[in-house]
């Protein structure tokens, strides 16, 4: 019997889709959104690539983790990012971290690292504003298209973007030999990509006080970094709470609801996961975890998936709270359909409850009653 490869049910997205991807406010919204995720045994990159469709948010996976690992996910409805997060526990040590222009997946230490350097190499880069001419500095700080092509190598596409950006890397035999398969990327500053590319070699970069050079250095999980954290009003109870039980010795700095705190990076890391733990634990509690309100009729669903049972199909709607009413579900007949396999592929279209579930069944039951509450299958 095929099993069930993936299968997502959600919330209907407007059709008029950005071009663009998403980043900042609207990043943070598109992961806000609620969905109901099942998977079983689909690799590893075939969802991101679902997710980073479905949100329109960049998604990288760290060099270190293979897309072809075979994972299974189930969520109830809940925000898309904490099916993100349930993808990166499947996944041994694995963790994610969500920045301005992107959401990361990886290996836990260099994962929950990777804002906190991405801060830190900004300022860095910020206190060259008064050390060299502005048509540098703004050369230097330009966003632009980060994307890399199939099997690019990393150490030249850092050394492609440094010539863009005007700045000079001392030693790019410090970064090893690897070959990639394409990425899309937003716009991003110069900065930010090589953060991002050298972290997933435990390296980064120090840069010269009075001029755009830069050397290539292993990550030190012991320099002492400060670091201000936006926690913001609603958080910063339950996110302080938090703080002191993970870290009771940490000396934290509180102005309104931004907190500073000055700590090594390993700490910073600890520190920073915690936040995301507590802000997504508020935000999903204020989030309801059951299918929203709505008829069953005019509620938008999107199957994804290549084939499954009727019967799975079934179990599936009925777990995320949708009533399917089966007449005769004991007789021969019905149990016969019920191991039916029915090709999905073709369902991949976001469309309302009564034209979705009539294509689906209309083939095995006569009748096909979709009610704002419940589906009613029967053979008569």
């Amino acid at each position: 019997m095929n099993m069930l490869t993936v299968l997502a049910f959600l919330l209907c997205i407007p059709a008029d889709e950005q071009i663009s991807f998403n980043t900042g406010q609207a990043l943070q919204a598109a992961l806000a959104r609620n969905v109901s995720w099942v998977c079983i045994g689909s690799e590893l990159g075939d969802q991101l690539r679902d997710l980073q469709t479905q949100t329109n948010v960049v998604i990288l996976r760290d060099r270190r983790i293979d897309p072809r690992r075979r994972i299974s996910v189930e969520t109830g409805f809940v925000p898309r990012v904490q099916v993100l997060k349930q993808i990166s526990s499947a996944i041994p040590d694995g963790a994610f971290c969500v920045t301005e222009d992107f959401a990361c997946i990886g290996p836990a230490d260099a994962i929950c690292r990777l804002p906190i350097l991405l801060n830190h190499k900004a300022d860095q880069v910020n206190a060259l504003r008064k050390k060299i001419d502005a048509a540098a500095f703004r050369r230097l700080t330009a966003k632009t298209d980060a994307s890399w092509e199939q099997l690019s190598e990393p150490r030249q596409i850092l050394l492609d973007h440094a010539m863009t950006a005007g700045a000079v890397i001392k030693n790019p035999d410090a970064i090893p030999h690897d070959v990639w398969a394409e990425t899309r990327l937003p716009r991003v500053s110069f900065s930010e990509l090589a953060t991002v590319i050298l972290n997933q070699f435990d390296l980064t970069f120090k840069l010269a006080s009075d001029r755009v050079e830069l050397t290539i250095i292993p990550v030190d999980p012991d320099e002492t970094l400060e670091h201000r954290y936006l926690v913001g009003r609603k958080y910063k109870a339950p996110v302080a709470t938090a703080w002191q039980n993970r870290l009771p010795d940490i000396e934290i700095k509180w102005t309104g609801s931004n907190a500073t705190v000055t700590t090594t990076l390993r700490r910073h890391a600890l520190l920073n996961t915690t936040l995301q733990e507590a802000l997504n634990s508020v935000s999903s509690s204020d989030a309801t975890s059951t299918t929203p309100d709505g008829s069953i009729r005019t509620r938008n669903f999107q199957i994804t998936a290549e084939r499954a049972t009727i019967g799975q199909l079934i179990d599936f709607f009925r777990q995320e709270k949708i009533l399917i009413e089966l007449i005769d579900n004991d007789s021969p007949e019905v149990l016969a359909i019920l191991s039916e396999s029915i090709q999905l592929d073709n369902l991949a279209e976001r469309q309302p409850g009564s034209k979705l579930f009539p294509l689906i069944f209309g083939k095995y039951f006569k009748r096909v009653d979709v009610q704002d509450d419940r589906v009613v299958l029967s053979r008569e």
